[in-house]
């Protein structure tokens, strides 16, 4: 584990090279700590980023984040680098020097022991936070001035925020997302909005938490792999564990979208794992006949990657899963469809 810490007292950075293994006890979070502030300051906010190959972006997003502070706020960003092959740290070494002239501010940096994919390093991001608060974000973001001061003023105890997502140099802006069935994906919600108001689903650079509603709810499920549908089965776990969700629109999180054609590239890559992904959200929650309606659109619509897509979350946990949170929540799937109304994708009506 890298370990880079802005010392309050002297006003320097020093780095610290530790050796880290996928676990993080809570006694080992407590020394993580001591370490980043050693005059036995601890966070106020936890920034939680997983990466891979993002070196050259780090310094900038860290810079960003730690410069539009409007409090005293101290903030500990917590980067899961997923294995990458782009000389990450070394990138972060570089930067130090710069990020180090930034007031109350530690970056830890851990590795994942083998690629992990983003859900996972998520949550293993998250298990070495020491802040009560986590904000959840990606490695190619700007923050929006005051954006902890907006934190401060919304967050509740049962309560998750979802920030709005902006495009540089566009009018794209997201007020978080809305749940598609059967496809058991998002759609970006929009309408513009003024005031903070329920949302269904948070999107993934900028969900704001508190650490204890974080745990309570299990962090993104280990079961997602490497890429899709792990945010929004997050944010109906939470509605459904009695939490609620609330979009800030004036918590704007400027996301770097990859160009049309990376970006297709990098969805061919990952086809399978969100179907794999879709099918395991949907067998979780659906009923009998919405399970029925899920297998039906993902065999039309991805013949080639169904069979082997099925075959794998057969393998999985998921029957044990669903039946874990059959028993823990406190709220069915049903409840969610009726709260917000949902239609599935052809206006009609969900069973």
């Amino acid at each position: 584990m890298l370990l880079l810490r802005l010392d309050r007292g002297h006003g320097v950075g020093c780095l610290d090279d530790r050796d880290d293994g996928d676990h993080c006890h809570h006694r080992d979070r407590g020394h993580v700590g001591r370490l980043l502030n050693g005059a036995g300051v601890t966070a106020d906010i936890s920034i939680v980023i997983p990466a891979y190959n993002e070196g050259p972006r780090l310094a900038e997003t860290i810079a960003s984040i730690a410069s539009t502070r409007s409090t005293n706020a101290r903030i500990e960003v917590v980067i899961a680098d997923d294995q990458s092959t782009d000389g990450t740290p070394e990138y972060l070494r570089s930067a130090w020097p710069d990020l180090s002239r930034l007031p109350r501010l530690d970056v830890v940096f851990t590795r994942t022991q083998e690629r992990s994919g983003v859900p996972r390093a998520r949550n293993h991001a998250a298990a070495r936070a020491t802040a009560e608060i986590l904000f959840i974000t990606d490695a190619h973001v700007r923050f929006s001035e005051g954006w902890d001061a907006l934190v401060f003023e919304h967050l509740r105890d049962h309560r998750i925020l979802a920030g709005a997502v902006c495009q540089a140099n566009t009018t794209f802006v997201g007020y978080g997302c809305r749940l598609v069935v059967p496809f058991m994906g998002t759609y970006w919600n929009r309408d513009p909005i003024s005031q903070p108001g329920q949302v269904q689903i948070a999107a993934c650079p900028a969900t704001v938490l508190t650490r204890e509603l974080f745990q309570r709810l299990g962090g993104y499920d280990n079961g997602m792999i490497m890429y899709g549908a792990a945010e929004p089965e997050f944010s109906v776990r939470a509605w459904l564990s009695g939490a609620e969700l609330i979009v800030v629109p004036q918590l704007r999180v400027e996301h770097l979208f990859k160009p049309a054609e990376e970006r297709q590239a990098f969805i061919r890559a990952v086809r399978l794992y969100m179907v794999c992904n879709a099918l395991r959200f949907g067998l979780l929650y659906a009923s009998e006949a919405g399970a029925l309606q899920l297998l039906r659109y993902y065999s039309l619509k991805f013949p080639n990657l169904f069979a082997e897509a099925l075959a794998r979350v057969g393998r999985s946990d998921v029957w044990d899963r669903r039946a874990q949170l059959e028993a823990k929540l406190e709220r069915p799937f049903s409840w969610f469809v009726e709260h917000f109304q949902l239609k599935d994708s052809a206006g009609g009506d969900i069973s």
